[in-house]
C-alpha cells in the first residue's frame, strides 16, 4: 500500500515540476518564438524604401502607411526614442478570405500587417516583426492557419534580400 502512495506522491510532483519547467522555458524563449529581428545591411532611409518597394511589387500586396513613430511621440510629449518607423501593408485577397466569415473577424486587430524598421543604439537598424510561421501553427488545421501560411510565404519573398525564413525560434 506504501509504495501506490509513494508512486502517485511522485507523479504529482513531476508533474507539478515539469509544469514549472515547462511554462519557465516557455517565458524565456517567448520573445523570440513570437518576434523576429532581423538586423540589415543598409542605412535606415534605404532599408525603409526598399521594404516599401518590395512590398509594392508582391502580387496582391500594397503598403496602406507608413508611420513615422518617432515623430509620433515626439509630438505627443514622448521621449525621443530614434529613427522608428512602422509600415502597414495589406493584401485585399488574403485579407477578404481572413474576414469573409464571422469566426474569423477577430483576425482584423492584426490587419493590416506592420513591420516596424529602427535604428538601434549602436546605430544598426534593425527589422521587427511577429513570427508569421508561429500563429500559423497556432491556428493550423483552421482556415485561419491556412490563409497564414500564404502570408508567410510572402513576407519571406518581401524579406529575401536579407535571406530571411520563418522559424519557431
Amino acid at each position: 500500500m506504501l509504495k501506490k502512495r509513494e508512486i502517485v506522491v511522485g507523479l504529482i510532483l513531476g508533474l507539478v515540476l515539469s509544469l514549472f519547467v515547462i511554462g519557465f522555458a516557455f517565458k524565456l524563449s517567448a520573445p523570440t518564438m513570437f518576434f523576429k529581428e532581423i538586423t540589415v545591411p543598409y542605412n535606415f532611409d534605404k532599408t525603409v524604401n526598399l521594404i516599401k518597394t518590395r512590398i509594392n511589387k508582391q502580387k496582391g500586396w500594397h503598403v496602406t502607411t507608413i508611420i513615422d513613430q518617432q515623430k509620433e511621440i515626439l509630438n505627443n510629449d514622448g521621449q525621443d526614442v530614434g529613427k522608428v518607423k512602422i509600415i502597414k501593408f495589406c493584401n485585399g485577397k488574403l485579407s477578404g478570405e481572413m474576414l469573409s466569415k464571422d469566426d474569423s473577424k477577430f483576425m482584423a486587430v492584426k490587419m493590416p500587417l506592420s513591420i516596424a524598421i529602427y535604428e538601434k543604439n549602436d546605430g544598426r537598424v534593425t527589422i521587427g516583426l511577429m513570427n508569421g510561421y508561429m500563429m500559423a501553427r497556432l491556428f493550423a488545421g483552421r482556415a485561419e492557419g491556412d490563409i497564414m501560411e500564404k502570408v508567410v510565404k510572402d513576407i519571406e519573398n518581401i524579406l529575401g534580400f536579407v535571406h530571411f525564413r520563418f522559424t519557431i525560434f
